[in-house]
């Protein structure tokens, strides 16, 4: 059936007139003049092929064509109202709402801490649901599975929208009284060392073993993590070099007692981004979190 000729107003009248049994009072219930009812009732009969209302006696009698349809018009009108009804307004001291957060893990350590407070203070009964981030995590963001995704800028659909949170470089950072601690290394001292790399996934390869590899040569990757927190804890406990970002450094080196040391190669910064589905970009309480979020990492 073709939808296009139907007038959304007409189905309100006629719910009215179905549910009041009277053009005045079905008039008054819409805020239409008994005219305008009444020539809402015309359409109706022509469109429905049906009186739909005939008097009996003193009294306007639903027909049996009428009668069938009080429940679906009824139906219809609460759709209706709910699909241009204004959104509620978010207010968080008093919200109970679920976000969920689908980020890196060295994200969550430097964003949780804070935002933890920021919810103790603002928003005492939001509660967050942090998630690993998915290899198809743009899909996943389509699809309604996590409301934000916290991590390193890359290329998005038209669909998502994306705001920077900070930018940040690598580091190479080893432990106390390792005996390249506090040295310049060069490119071969480098190469020649034994590391630990970061890849969620199953490559073990990065852009420094690219950079290195236009220069002829080859690093040894002693060891891979999946995971960003994990990794200085390794290179804490041994002789592996490790490259990190420079954030990532200050929050965890001075517990695991990591110092620096100057690598021979310089990437360029890249920026963390925090990213949302269009469709949440003016929903009042997506903006909140985006504003907590902006605060506990700018902090």
């Amino acid at each position: 059936m073709n939808l296009g000729g139907i007038d959304t107003n007409l189905v309100v009248a006629l719910h009215a007139l179905l549910s009041e049994r009277n053009v005045t009072r079905a008039a008054r219930r819409v805020g239409l003049g008994q005219s305008a009812m009444s020539h809402a009732l015309a359409r109706l009969r022509d469109w429905f092929r049906d009186p739909l209302l005939v008097r009996v006696g003193r009294q306007m009698v639903l027909t049996e064509r009428a009668q069938a349809l009080l429940g679906p018009a009824a139906s219809a009108v609460s759709s209706l109202e709910r699909v241009f009804q204004q959104p509620e307004p978010f207010e968080p001291r008093t919200s109970s709402r679920v976000f969920r957060i689908a980020s890196t893990d060295n994200l969550e350590l430097y964003a949780l801490p804070r935002l933890a407070a920021i919810l103790a203070k603002e928003a005492p009964n939001v509660d967050l649901r942090f998630h690993h981030l998915p290899k198809d995590w743009m899909t996943a963001l389509e699809r309604g599975d996590f409301e934000l995704k916290l991590g390193r800028q890359y290329p998005i659909a038209p669909t998502l929208r994306e705001e920077e949170l900070f930018r940040d470089q690598l580091i190479c950072v080893v432990r106390r009284g390792h005996p390249l601690a506090g040295t310049r290394l060069t490119l071969r001292q480098y190469a020649a060392a034994s590391h630990v790399l970061i890849s969620p996934g199953e490559t073990a390869r990065s852009t420094i073993d690219e950079l290195l590899a236009q220069r002829g040569l080859q690093r040894r990757i002693a060891i891979t993590v999946s995971h960003f927190l994990v990794a200085p804890f390794v290179v804490a406990a041994s002789d592996h070099l490790l490259t990190i970002p420079s954030r990532l450094v200050e929050a965890v080196a001075p517990a695991l007692r990591l110092e620096t040391v100057t690598a021979p190669l310089r990437t360029e910064a890249y920026t963390m981004t925090q990213v949302w589905a269009e469709r949440s970009e003016s929903d009042a309480g997506h903006r909140w979190l985006r504003n907590a979020l902006r605060r506990a990492i700018g902090a």
